[in-house]
């Protein structure tokens, strides 16, 4: 089979559309893990606005004189929210990482796209996937480091300079250079958790080795789809933004509606997020896979 980068990505949508039920739940465990970190915050603003007039003009206008009473009244379990989140977001990374074993034994095998298969792939690749995204974190800190880096020496070069259009045009190529990084880390990462489930393997340095090969070989296709995907993102996110514009904060029955778009907006999220991996997976499998030739008498 030929591969190209628009079969790739028809392929990959109907893979996607065919496991709408993955993203329900992954939704549903979204919203779980959202709600548990709002409960404590609404607590506290149910208890200091429920028997008070300025929850009306909240509704209008931020009050900064109300926020830092609220903030002092109660700056104890303010404090302890920080440490929630941090724990929240460890959890969700692990969480992703979990999916993210699912969905890549259910696109593997088309046929095993239950509910049960998807949690039993998720367990099988956990361990691994760990290993990778542990190298990964440290890939990603590099990468902001460099980035780092590259400001200093730039604002050192420039601070006694009048070229004011070259040091911005020196920090737009920086930032350039960190999308870039950061992509490249993010395939290697997927990549290598694609070779690790796709040919069932537990060796993390040989199958990441084999990525970073794979990728070489193939870079313009790869890297095609994956900037295809990521833009598609990208684009969803802009017109939720120019949509969210437009829409009143008053009367209070608006912010259902916000609501709605914002789940929409999670929504549309994980489904760009299983079409980076099912465009990944069918990459892999088709670019490497071994050619048979076939002698005809």
């Amino acid at each position: 089979m030929i591969v190209t980068i628009n079969t790739t990505l028809v392929h990959g949508t109907r893979s996607v559309f065919h496991n709408m039920k993955i993203v329900i739940l992954m939704w549903v465990i979204n919203a779980a893990s959202a709600l548990v970190l709002t409960v404590p915050i609404y607590n506290l603003l149910v208890t200091n606005l429920s028997h008070s007039a300025i929850s009306d003009k909240l509704m209008e206008n931020f009050d900064y004189m109300w926020f830092l009473q609220f903030r002092h009244l109660y700056q104890i379990q303010l404090d302890q929210i920080p440490l929630s989140i941090y724990s929240m977001v460890v959890i969700y990374i692990l969480l992703q990482t979990f999916f993210l074993g699912g969905l890549i034994s259910i696109f593997n095998t088309p046929e095993k796209n239950h509910i049960v298969d998807f949690f039993f792939g998720g367990v099988r690749f956990f361990f691994r996937f760990l290993k990778v995204l542990l190298i990964s974190l440290v890939f990603y800190a590099l990468a902001i480091k460099i980035y780092d880096w590259l400001g200093l020496l730039i604002t050192s070069g420039y601070q006694d300079s009048e070229n004011v259009w070259m040091d911005f045009v020196l920090k737009g190529l920086r930032y350039i250079l960190l999308i870039f990084m950061l992509g490249v880390v993010t395939l290697l990462s997927d990549y290598s958790k694609v070779s690790l489930a796709v040919n069932d393997k537990t060796k993390f340095f040989k199958e990441f080795y084999n990525a970073i090969l794979f990728i070489k070989d193939h870079f313009s296709k790869v890297f095609t789809v994956f900037l295809i995907v990521a833009i598609i993102g990208a684009l969803g996110v802009l017109v939720y933004n120019i949509i969210g514009k437009f829409i009143p904060r008053t009367p209070s029955y608006f912010l259902v509606l916000s609501f709605v778009l914002q789940q929409m907006l999670i929504i549309f999220r994980l489904l760009i997020r299983m079409l980076f991996c099912s465009t990944e997976v069918i990459l892999y499998k088709d670019l490497s896979a071994e050619e048979v030739l076939v002698e005809i008498h």
